[in-house]
């Protein structure tokens, strides 16, 4: 089973906001690997969300996946071409159907051209290289 992060304030200093205003890059880690996110998730995604959050005011939605490490992915079974392995994709849970839609309009606006909504969730990506552009709902 792989255990649950731990921070110390001295980590969290060195990589937790830097480049963000809303969010934390911590909220992206694996939860195996302590700063992950910040190591290895792309910018993009993170920047895109992170923008959202800041024009509008909005509340911070939970994030329930961001960058995955190896093992990790591997006991999600993730397939080995998931944007999470790459750091690319953030599935934010949003359970309200208004919080749900605003999410993904401001990601359209954004540019982002893979979502996937269900009743529960968000999830976008921001890999353009391995599929064409898609909306999906669940």
């Amino acid at each position: 089973m792989i255990e649950q992060r731990k921070y110390n304030k001295k980590e969290r200093d060195n990589f937790n906001r830097t480049g963000l205003s809303h969010l934390w890059w911590e909220l992206f880690d694996s939860r195996d690997s302590v700063g992950s996110a910040f190591r290895f998730m792309e910018r993009e995604p993170v920047l895109i969300l992170d923008d959202i959050l800041k024009e509008h005011q909005y509340y911070i939605p939970i994030i329930e996946l961001g960058y995955t490490s190896k093992p990790y992915s591997d006991l999600l079974g993730l397939p080995t071409q998931s944007p999470y392995r790459v750091g690319k994709g953030v599935r934010l849970r949003v359970t309200n159907a208004s919080k749900r839609m605003f999410l993904v309009e401001n990601l359209i606006i954004r540019g982002v051209k893979r979502i996937a909504v269900s009743d529960k969730y968000v999830e976008f990506d921001t890999d353009n290289y391995l599929r064409n552009p898609k909306l999906y709902i669940r």
